[in-house]
Parts: structure tokens; C-alpha cells; sequence
């Protein structure tokens, strides 16, 4: 056993709450997100933007109704997934949406448009239906004046590219369709990277408000875990207990064991007034300049998640109770 390696007791103390922290906060800001629909209005922005068309317009329901978006929520293949509730007067739409789905109910929403007259007598004029379909849809797109110009040239090369892959004529709208679908993939891929770099940066705001708010100081905290031995070696003890939990570390039993293990030990965190003057021994800015950075590393680390900070409790207690790796015979022999 490593029983007198105190630097690495530290790392465990400081891990441990973190974890902790993390949990708390992870499940705030999903909380936060739902409801205010981040996803849902995340993924409804960026379809407008994939379509052309400018996000400011969801701001007026009337104005949104009217866009090539608000037709495409408004099909039956969307609507049917859209929230039952409705806020400020709005449906909210879903915070997923398959490819398959998009595909076919932007094919729904193109199909609608008005037919091109003047296209008309050329289009009946081929042999093959399924020819004519794909070629009739193009000739709505070209041509109307709903669409935005992106959107028409987008549709446009999709089309040529299925013309020139597919010689069947019969498989020709069904090729398209799947275009779409990977256009479409590929917008997400992009969407989902932009958002999980907004959470991220919400979620460090949200850390630091929880470390404000119940004066998590990772400065402090680590100069209490380092001076305090008692606190170091109750937390040791009691580490073991959360062994087990890498499965579902948001799981009742989970939580359960990790607030017994901060009900049991001695944690540095807390508006207490020993805390507040060992922090602020003097009302001096250099004191709060180092408070708010405290504060602000616990943010950041609380960004990281549980799970890993979990990973690496995990991989430190076990190092602990292992111990020093034994010397090799030859090293045995040799010395």
C-alpha cells in the first residue's frame, strides 16, 4: 500500500469532488437545456441555415409559417414528432430528426410547389414516368419563386449528381432522396459540433455559478486537502465505496454513495464562516482575485464531466492500493 504518498491522497480528495460537482452540474444544464429546448431550437436554426434561409425569421410565427422551414415542420412526417406543448405561442419542433425523415418530408414540402407551364408539354413528352418526376420536381425548383437562391442551387447539383450516377430511371427519385439525406448528414455533423461547443462553454458557466454559489475554491480546497491530514485519510477510506458506479455514474445508488462519502468527510467547500476567513483573512482585492480564480478552475474542471473524472479516481485508487511495483529478481540480485 502507498500509505505515506501524500500528493497522490490529494489528487484523489480533489477528484473525488470533482466528480461530484460534475454530477450536480451535468444534470443541471440537461435540465436547463430541456427546458428551454436547446436541441429543438439548436436543430431547427440550423436546418434554416442549411436551407437558405435566414434564422431571424423564426422570431415571427407568421413570417415562419411562410418559410420553406415552417412547411417542412409543418408536414405530416414532422408534425406528428413535434412537442405537444407549445411556448410563446409556437409549436416547438423535435430536438431529432432523422435523415430519412428530413429527406422525404423536404421531397413533401417541393412536390407542393406550383407546376411549371411552360415545362409542361416537354415533361409529357417522355416515355418514362420516373424520368419525368425527378425532371418535373427540378423544373418547380428552378423556377419558383418560394425558394432561396442556396436552396435552388443545392437541389439543382444534387439532382445533375443523381442524373449522372443512376442511368435507371426508375431509381432516380430514390437516389435523390438519398442525396438529401447524406446533404443533410453532413450539415448535422457540423450542427452537432457547434453545439456541443455551446454546452460546453454554458456548462463551464454553470460550474463556475455552482462554485460561486457554494464556495467550491479549488485553490482553497487544495491547500485544506494538503494541510489537513485527517480530511485526506477519511477521504481514502471512504473512496472505495464509489467503486462500481462506472456504469452509470447518475444512478440513485451512485448518488447515494457519493453524497454518504461527503456527508462522512471533511470537504472544504461552503459558505462556513472558518471557511470564509481562511479565504478572505482581509478584505483585500488580491483575495477575491484569488477566490475568483479558484472558482474559476472548478469550473473548468467541472466542464470535464464525471465520467472523466470518475476514470481517473478510478485509476488512482487502484494505483493506491496496489503499491510500488516490486523490484525484478535481477534487481534483487544485483543489489
Amino acid at each position: 500500500m502507498l500509505s505515506n504518498f501524500p500528493l497522490l491522497d490529494i489528487a484523489i480528495g480533489l477528484i473525488l469532488i470533482y466528480t461530484f460537482l460534475s454530477l450536480l452540474t451535468s444534470e443541471l444544464t440537461e435540465f436547463i437545456t430541456t427546458m428551454l429546448r436547446w436541441r429543438a431550437n439548436h436543430l431547427q436554426q440550423g436546418i434554416m441555415t442549411l436551407l437558405g434561409e435566414s434564422s431571424a425569421l423564426r422570431r415571427d410565427p407568421a413570417q415562419f409559417k411562410n418559410t420553406i422551414t415552417g412547411r417542412l415542420y409543418a408536414s405530416s412526417l414532422i408534425s406528428s414528432m413535434t412537442q405537444p406543448f407549445r411556448r410563446r405561442r409556437r409549436a416547438v419542433g423535435p430536438s431529432y430528426l432523422p435523415a430519412e425523415v428530413f429527406a422525404d418530408a423536404l421531397l413533401e414540402v417541393l412536390q407542393a410547389l406550383p407546376e411549371v407551364e411552360q415545362d409542361q408539354a416537354q415533361l409529357q413528352q417522355g416515355v418514362n414516368q420516373s424520368v419525368n418526376d425527378l425532371t418535373r420536381l427540378i423544373a418547380k425548383v428552378e423556377h419558383s419563386d418560394q425558394l432561396p437562391a442556396r436552396l435552388k442551387k443545392n437541389l439543382t447539383l444534387l439532382a445533375k449528381r443523381t442524373q449522372a450516377q443512376i442511368q435507371s430511371s426508375q431509381q432516380q427519385m430514390e437516389q435523390f432522396r438519398h442525396e438529401i439525406a447524406l446533404w443533410y448528414d453532413h450539415s448535422m455533423d457540423r450542427l452537432s459540433g457547434t453545439y456541443r461547443r455551446n454546452v460546453k462553454v454554458f456548462t463551464v458557466l454553470i460550474g463556475f455559478l455552482l462554485a460561486v454559489l457554494i464556495n467550491a475554491d479549488s485553490l482553497y480546497m487544495l491547500r485544506r486537502i494538503s494541510e489537513n491530514t485527517a480530511t485526506r485519510t477519511v477521504i481514502i477510506q471512504n473512496a472505495i465505496q464509489i467503486e462500481g458506479c462506472e456504469n452509470d455514474l447518475s444512478s440513485s445508488q451512485c448518488m447515494e454513495k457519493m453524497a454518504d462519502l461527503l456527508d462522512t468527510t471533511t470537504i472544504p467547500i461552503g459558505w462556513h464562516p472558518v471557511n470564509f476567513q481562511q479565504q478572505f483573512p482581509q478584505l483585500n482585492p488580491m483575495y477575491s482575485l484569488k477566490a475568483g480564480l479558484g472558482w474559476l478552475l472548478t469550473g473548468i474542471a467541472i466542464s470535464m464531466g464525471s465520467r472523466f473524472w470518475f476514470q481517473i479516481l478510478d485509476q488512482l485508487i487502484h494505483v493506491r492500493e496496489t503499491g510500488e511495483k516490486p523490484d525484478s529478481v535481477e534487481e534483487q540480485h544485483s543489489s
